[in-house]
């Protein structure tokens, strides 16, 4: 059957020490540190190197918390009377007046470095693997690491020793590091690189908006450039369909269709020739025009690319003026 003490050490965390201040006249004397720092905590004798971060976000103390001494003491020698979680854990209270308490009080005025530590219980532990990143508290924390989460603390205990039993008080202290470990900048170099593609997508997208923009403004004003050149009005749909041509498609029907206009032009007069009709079409495109204005074969008009109805569709114009 598993120590039942032994179980309770893996979740004991030392913290740093706790400050005494000087007594005033008439006041209870009080204390204050800060239990936890927001940071990775590193070394402990069941967790590791690997670490341990306990998530802040909706973590439960009791208030009052009782202050007790030891780990597994049952001196009942002060009380927590104020926590503050915002981004770490703060606590202040006050000593009771038994015996053991002013010991301990004593003590402190004559320089014992006392510890200040904490048993917490997670709702659940999240075990992040290597190369993996988490955010808590403010924090990035890159794997392995576990992170306690829905926690909460159900005491604060005095010590003079470190609940670790194999490594030193400093080691265990978990201290948060306020400039960003080499893990920390690995992710925000990560982050920088992921924001210098966003921008340079963004970019690429508003370059290639402003292009397409350009050239359906181009396309509109060749349209209506061909039109006044062919004195003629396309109708809405012809406009559509030169709108949605490829380039290449587009500057061949344009081609096409000054060739045909100019071939339907009668020639000036004095230079007619008796009964010899100007040429009316392009004698390539005459079984195209033939063919549309005949509906095909049996009655029933092909369907034809845009190329073919545009031709089509401005033969019948040419030949209606």
């Amino acid at each position: 059957m598993p120590d039942p003490n032994e179980e309770r050490l893996k979740y004991l965390f030392n913290a740093a020490a706790i400050e005494v201040p000087k007594a005033e006249e008439g006041k209870k004397r009080t204390f204050k540190g800060t239990a936890y720092s927001g940071g990775r905590v590193d070394g402990h004798w069941y967790w590791g190197r690997t670490g341990v971060v306990f998530d802040l976000d909706g973590i439960e103390i009791d208030s009052p918390t009782a202050l007790l001494e030891e780990h597994f003491g049952s001196n009942r020698i002060g009380v927590v009377k104020q926590v503050d979680t915002n981004g770490k854990i703060d606590v202040e209270g006050h000593f009771l007046t038994n015996e053991r308490a002013k010991e301990i009080v004593q003590d402190s005025d004559d320089e014992f470095p006392f510890q200040m530590s904490m048993f917490i219980d997670p709702g659940s532990v999240e075990e992040v693997n290597t190369g993996q990143t988490v955010v808590v508290n403010g924090q990035s924390f890159t794997g392995p690491i576990a992170v306690f989460r829905n926690n909460r603390i159900r005491e604060f205990t005095i010590c003079s020793t470190g609940a670790d039993r194999n490594t030193s008080i400093k080691a265990f202290s978990g201290k948060a590091n306020p400039n960003p470990t080499k893990e920390d900048t690995n992710v925000t170099e990560l982050e920088k690189a992921q924001q210098a593609k966003e921008q340079a997508e963004r970019e690429r997208d508003d370059a290639l908006a402003e292009l397409k923009k350009f050239k359906a403004q181009k396309r509109t004003d060749d349209i209506t450039a061909l039109e006044a050149e062919l004195k003629t009005q396309f109708s809405v749909d012809d406009k559509i369909a030169y709108t949605n041509m490829d380039d290449s498609i587009f500057e061949f029907t344009a081609k096409q269709l000054r060739q045909f206009s100019a071939g339907s032009q009668q020639p000036p007069a004095g230079q007619q020739q008796q009964q010899q009709p100007a040429p009316s079409v392009n004698p390539a495109y005459a079984h195209l025009f033939t063919h549309q204005a005949n509906g095909g074969q049996g009655g029933q008009a092909p369907q034809g690319s845009a190329l073919d109805q545009a031709f089509a569709k401005f033969a019948a114009a040419q030949e209606s003026k």
